[in-house]
């Protein structure tokens, strides 16, 4: 077991003004009670709480930083904690931060801390292109309509190609090896954050979600800004259970502190409640509220919720249409000369030469676990098919390349509720279509040729042959889809569960910003798609 020393900061910071504790819940209500301190969640909640409204945000999970209560830093510097290291990125599941920060009621991995999936994930930061949204997205969030969002994310929140400030790069002999390899194939090299449509045969630096050689994401660039203000509060380790609802309208929302004791925080008589739990947490606090299908609004009730009168359940297809990343891992002996970073060593402090350049905000400790990131697309029965390529070491002299099927996939599946109140997966979401199959088993076969070729010197290990990858299948645990956002009423036969302003319909104040609604996965990793439509979702809401 890998333990943290807690610094002198941590004590002086773990209470702050911004962060509310539940007795202060009683006696007062909130024009905007946000459920998920997730990147959506944060983003929203700054956008209302600047716009003069007073804002509840309610995470269920702890701070992860120094300044949001975290005590659990490294032993060389007390202002930093193991997450906030971009190089400890890459052990970031073997730390015991993990298992602390891990929500334990979904079947697929989400992250029950402030920050969200940010907080935990590779931080591959991927400026999505405008197909993404001119694919399935209706009228009103076209690439056009939310490109002001994404400029407003940006210009606050912009990731970084070259994280370290004396402008070197390190650790560079697999990136060179495989330039020189995709070279060798016609493929060309871009910037994947200037040139985002570029998505064709090129490789890249690595877009890393940082900020001053730090993990960034709303935590960091927007709850500062949101905590200046007094008509903001922040209260954590609060977990939302249902929302209280009188037909359409919610009055309040209930909660479940630390402590284990519940607690209804009301809604202001024109207030808004705002669900960003993400794509796999937010459906159970809807059919915990009445609003889904019938079956698993019984399953709720069953397991002792409050559920409204029968009356006013809202049937809408919650949990219906997930999406994922699938991914297949192929990784293979590169025949040159590079390892991992020690990460005991800049754990205990003994990585000395590593932790002397990050004291000077440079070295391989301000990267992330990958070396490049590759995209490339195919034509599939008549559409085209997306895949993004991840590479990074894994161990001496091997790399593996974490690849993954991305926009134009056309599986789906079905989110549901269990009996102890879990989120489950019921029906899968992954390679569940001929064209799916197909596309997988087209992009790794061609992989597989290219990288087994003789003049290579590269050989496969773990997984050998195609059908051993294909095998090793694991989700990408990109969530999205579970309470789409479109214009036909899931009420009256259509698909979406909430409209094109974000709002469920049936509700008259209650609105949903995560990853939930979206109708389509993007190209490569779903944060930065995650927070511009946050932005332009709370936009919005603010407006309508």
């Amino acid at each position: 077991m890998r333990i943290f020393q807690a610094g002198p900061l941590a004590a002086a910071l773990s209470i702050l003004s911004g962060l509310a504790s539940a007795s202060v819940f009683q006696n007062q209500t909130y024009d905007y009670i946000v459920v998920g301190g997730g990147p959506a969640g944060i983003i929203s909640a700054e956008k209302f709480a600047q716009a003069g409204k007073k804002v509840l945000l309610l995470e269920r999970g702890v701070g992860p930083t120094v300044a949001t209560g975290a005590n659990e830093t490294l032993p060389w510097n007390n202002s930093l904690t193991p997450i906030d290291l971009p190089g400890l990125s890459a052990d970031i599941g073997a730390l015991d931060l993990w298992e602390q920060y891990m929500c334990t009621d979904t079947e697929g991995n989400a992250a029950c801390v402030l920050g969200g999936g940010v907080t935990v994930n590779y931080m591959v930061f991927v400026h999505p292109p405008a197909r993404d949204f001119d694919d399935k997205w209706p009228k009103g969030w076209k690439w056009n309509d939310v490109k002001p969002a994404s400029e407003r994310l940006y210009k606050r929140n912009p990731g970084t190609l070259l994280p370290s400030a004396d402008g070197k790069r390190y650790d560079q002999v697999l990136y060179n090896v495989l330039s020189k390899f995709l070279g060798g194939l016609g493929w060309k090299s871009v910037d994947m954050s200037a040139q985002p449509d570029e998505k064709y045969e090129v490789y890249s630096y690595p877009a890393w979600n940082l900020k001053n050689q730090m993990r960034a994401g709303p935590v960091r660039t927007y709850l500062p800004e949101a905590e200046k203000l007094k008509n903001f509060q922040l209260a954590l380790q609060t977990k939302v259970i249902r929302l209280v609802r009188s037909g359409g309208h919610v009055t309040g929302v209930e909660v479940q502190t630390a402590s284990g004791d519940s607690e209804i925080i009301s809604v202001a008589p024109h207030g808004r409640v705002v669900l960003a739990a993400g794509a796999l947490s937010t459906p159970r606090v809807l059919w915990n509220s009445g609003i889904g299908h019938a079956a698993q609004i019984e399953t709720a009730r069953r397991n002792g919720i409050v559920v409204p009168p029968k009356k006013q359940w809202i049937d809408l297809p919650v949990g219906v249409g997930l999406k994922d990343h699938p991914i297949f891992p192929i990784a293979f002996s590169a025949n040159a000369s590079f390892g991992l970073v020690n990460y005991d060593g800049v754990l205990n402090g003994s990585a000395i030469r590593d932790i002397s350049l990050y004291n000077k905000h440079s070295g391989v400790l301000t990267q992330g676990k990958h070396r490049m990131i590759f995209f490339t697309s195919e034509e599939i029965d008549g559409h085209t098919q997306y895949f993004q390529g991840s590479c990074a070491p894994t161990d001496e002299g091997v790399v593996t390349i974490t690849s993954y099927l991305t926009h134009g996939l056309t599986s789906s599946g079905i989110l549901g509720l269990d009996a102890s109140g879990n989120t489950v997966i019921e029906k899968s979401p992954y390679l569940q279509t001929s064209s799916d199959k197909k596309a997988a088993h087209m992009f790794v076969s061609k992989m597989v040729r290219e990288i087994t070729n003789p003049s290579t010197g590269f050989e496969l290990v773990t997984n050998t042959n195609v059908s051993a990858i294909l095998n090793a299948l694991s989700p990408g645990n990109h969530y999205t889809t579970t309470a789409k956002l479109g214009n036909d009423d899931g009420r009256k036969g259509g698909s979406s569960v909430v409209d094109l302003n974000t709002k469920v319909y049936g509700t008259d104040n209650l609105f949903v910003v995560d990853g939930s609604i979206h109708p389509d996965l993007p190209t490569g990793n779903i944060q930065t798609t995650i927070m511009v439509v946050a932005e332009a979702a709370a936009a919005r809401i603010l407006a309508c």
